[in-house]
């Protein structure tokens, strides 16, 4: 009797064993598909609210470049040298974008005028990057250039997103080594199945041509593009060649009228420079403003230097530089304002860095001069 008790007491420890092995096993299984439900909804949950701060951050910092003057209010006319204490904001005193600010922000201007992305970078105490472009809501662009008989013939086209604008109005500016401006007025239209243009122009034969074009549809929307054409040494076809001066252009602020400054860096050896103010005229007889750069040193360096040089209140213009060393020429552009894309006045900030997919961006539509720009900024 007492061999058959203990056997039942083995038994039964052995079944309350069996009952908590499957009871355990029961709970495990129901805890990880408890927490496998648990991280599909707080995981996209947490991506959530990381995405919503991150685009609450990259609203707060676009709100402090595009929607304010910066610190100190008037910052884009001080050398970068006596900003002890700022803050970058480019909106101008008429509740529109000052020019002169967003050009202090295109690459390769002198250093007194460079305001370095670090440096603004910290000044808004920033830990992730951001980088962004200034540029018109449309484009015009060239399809082909010849330079013939004393002629030059453009054709290109201006789009909308991709799609090509019909009567659109078209200035194009040669200014060749002699410091000569010729110009040409067209819009587009169907050619040959295609709404594009055709600009000819006559010149006189020289080794070099600073080309601009500009183009405008309706009152309130404008752009612009830029060409250098040089000589081949042998023969008489041209080439596309760079512009390798960086000119920096500012209100003058002294002036009651609208007008600019100009300066551009000079080397020892150059002898004389020319500027050239190039703006879409419309019903005018004026098409641009010319005037001689002297030769400064003073706080910006060794310079070539032009103030108080008459230009349009609004809608956007180019500034070319033309130097003359020995029997050469340099030559260098900047708008009114810059646009800053790639192919123009560069991107401010490391743009090639932005990673695939873990950046967030917006875009708004903004006034400067009285004309339209897309004003768009990365940050991740």
């Amino acid at each position: 009797m007492l061999n058959l008790h203990k056997l039942t007491r083995n038994h039964r420890g052995q079944v309350r064993g069996v009952d908590f092995a499957l009871a355990m096993l029961i709970f495990i299984i129901a805890f990880s598909q408890i927490i496998i439900v648990l991280s599909n909804l707080l995981i996209p949950s947490l991506v959530q609210m990381e995405t919503y701060s991150q685009e609450q951050e990259l609203d707060t910092i676009y709100s402090n470049i595009f929607y304010s003057q910066g610190y100190p209010t008037n910052w884009g006319s001080i050398g970068s040298s006596y900003l002890s204490d700022f803050r970058v904001g480019l909106l101008g005193n008429q509740e529109s974008m000052d020019f002169t600010k967003i050009n202090r922000l295109s690459s390769g201007i002198m250093d007194f005028w460079q305001i370095d992305y670090i440096r603004t970078k910290t000044s808004f105490a920033l830990i992730q990057d951001f980088a962004l472009e200034i540029y018109s809501p449309i484009t015009i662009s060239f399809n082909s250039i010849q330079i013939a008989f004393d002629t030059i013939t453009i054709n290109g086209i201006v789009t909308e997103y991709q799609t090509p604008i019909d009567g659109a109005d078209i200035w194009v500016f040669s200014i060749d080594a002699n410091n000569n401006v010729a110009s040409n007025y067209t819009q587009t239209k169907d050619i040959s199945g295609v709404v594009s243009f055709k600009s000819t122009i006559n010149v006189n034969t020289t080794k070099y041509y600073s080309i601009v074009a500009f183009a405008q549809v309706g009152e309130i929307y404008q752009d612009y593009t830029t060409l250098r054409m040089e000589k081949e040494a042998s023969g008489l076809d041209y080439f596309q060649s760079d512009f390798v001066l960086n000119p920096f252009v500012k209100e003058n602020t002294a002036s009651k009228a609208s007008s600019v400054d100009i300066s551009v860096s000079r080397t020892q050896l150059s002898d004389e420079a020319q500027a050239f103010v190039l703006f879409p005229y419309g019903d005018i007889d004026i098409t641009h403003r010319t005037a001689s750069l002297l030769q400064v040193n003073n706080v910006e360096g060794r310079i070539y230097l032009a103030e108080n040089i008459p230009a349009p209140a609004d809608g956007v213009a180019v500034v070319v530089v033309q130097e003359r060393e020995g029997s050469d020429y340099r030559a260098g552009f900047i708008g009114i304002p810059m646009f800053l894309t790639e192919n123009l006045g560069g991107t401010y900030g490391p743009i090639s860095q932005i990673p695939g997919s873990s950046y967030t961006s917006v875009t708004h539509t903004l006034m400067v001069r009285n004309v339209l720009v897309k004003c768009q900024m990365w940050y991740w």
